[in-house]
């Protein structure tokens, strides 16, 4: 049997270690365009930062590989896929067989578009060569702009910030992480980033940037502001890496569309990760889910069923976590309630102390919720959501000195 993993990142690793568990003699072939071994995209910002050594940065080192009996074929990308044939097209030329193929190719960032997008200076962060390429830059720098109003662009404003960059960050939306986070949340966080020092913009995004000689100068905002920059960091969002996919036969969406056993739409094809877009039981739709225990869990699920076994995932619930200058906050399903009859938001006293909860519900059933400050209750709510629990008895209660996520399921789970 002849496994070929089309990604090295998290979920492509950890797939291929679950194989090599259940198949000792099995072949493993990974394919990816990075020379890296593994490595933890979310620590790059504290890599920057200086929080981090690069060594703490990787997954696994470079003999993880060999000592696995994995083939590791690096700087090499995959430009299509034949699934009649079983066989996968190499950008240097040639072919890859397989009997059984995961594509676990991950997304890119979305590019900026506007005047002087393209100028030296504008960068990403998705990986350890950009990363690297930001410290070069840094060191060189006064002045920052950051743009982009999640998870990313927040990190990126505090590693220019920690880098010593004179930094303004941009929101193009009228809060932080909007599509989690509700004003007072987001206050929150918004508090800790001024306080450290960050110059925060909201509804402001970036409407030309200027240049000279080839390199960043200056932005010019869709406020009419102009900040001087030698380096622009931009995190507006990904893109599903599919291009290599036209022609295959795949069903596609926003990823690659699988099933409960994250099988793709043909024979001997499974797709896990950032590229998978799996049912979301709580909002019912077909979504992805770009979190490291996302990869985790689906590279877990997918290695299985590729060697043989029978696992089934029971849904994605979105699950982030973000520490923003000791400032946990985690979000989970549902945070904005769709304008619909039947959600509800239920906050109790809070913001209060530093600390924000938050429950969303539909027709009484938990499907979302927000904790900032303390998020101990994470992997409790996480499994409500997933139970689909009916949480109506207990909405007076949800708030109670003492009454917590954890007490909630143990509750719910004897009352089943």
């Amino acid at each position: 049997m002849h496994y070929l993993i089309i990604g090295n990142g998290g979920a492509g690793l950890r797939a291929a270690r679950t194989i090599r568990k259940r198949d000792r003699e099995g072949a493993i072939t990974i394919v990816d365009e990075e020379p890296h071994p593994c490595y933890y995209r979310m620590r790059l910002p504290d890599y920057i930062s200086g929080w981090r050594e690069r060594d703490t940065v990787f997954v696994v080192e470079e003999d993880f590989y060999a000592e696995n009996g994995i083939e590791f074929r690096r700087n090499t990308r995959v430009t299509a896929v034949r699934p009649d044939e079983h066989e996968v097209l190499l950008d240097a030329g040639g072919t890859i067989s397989y009997d059984r193929l995961l594509i676990a190719a991950g997304a890119r960032p979305r590019e900026l578009s506007c005047r002087g997008s393209g100028f030296d200076g504008v960068v990403y962060l998705r990986t350890l060569d950009q990363a690297e390429d930001i410290i070069r830059r840094g060191k060189a720098a006064q002045n920052a702009v950051a743009l982009g109003g999640g998870l990313l662009g927040v990190e990126m404003a505090r590693a220019f910030n920690e880098l010593g960059l004179n930094t303004h960050y941009l929101i193009r939306e009228d809060r932080f992480w909007p599509q989690m986070l509700d004003a007072s949340g987001s206050a929150l966080v918004e508090k800790v980033l001024e306080e450290k020092g960050i110059m925060l913009h909201k509804e402001e995004g970036i409407d030309e940037i200027e240049g000279e000689g080839g390199r960043v100068a200056a932005v010019t905002t869709t406020a009419g502001k102009r900040y001087d920059a030698d380096i622009v960091g931009i995190a507006i969002g990904v893109v599903s890496n599919l291009e290599f996919l036209e022609g295959s036969g795949l069903e596609t969406g926003r990823g690659i569309l699988v099933d409960e056993h994250l099988r793709a739409s043909r024979p001997d094809i499974y797709a896990d990760g950032d590229i998978a877009q799996a049912l979301d039981v709580a909002s019912g739709e077909y979504r992805l889910v770009t979190s490291w225990l996302n990869t985790q869990r689906q590279g877990q699920i997918a290695g299985v069923n590729m060697s043989g076994g029978d696992e089934i995932l029971e849904g994605v619930v979105p699950f982030n976590v973000i520490v923003i200058y000791g400032l946990s906050v985690a979000s989970l399903g549902l945070d904005i309630p769709p304008e619909e009859e039947g959600y509800e938001a239920l906050t109790g006293d809070y913001p209060k102390d530093g600390r924000y909860r938050k429950f969303v519900l539909k027709d009484g059933v938990l499907v979302g919720g927000t904790l900032i400050g303390d998020i101990g209750e994470a992997q409790a709510i996480e499994s409500l959501i997933k139970m689909q629990a009916d949480v109506s008895d207990y909405r007076d209660r949800l708030f109670e000195p003492g009454f917590d996520a954890k007490r909630l399921l143990e509750e719910v789970k004897g009352a089943g």
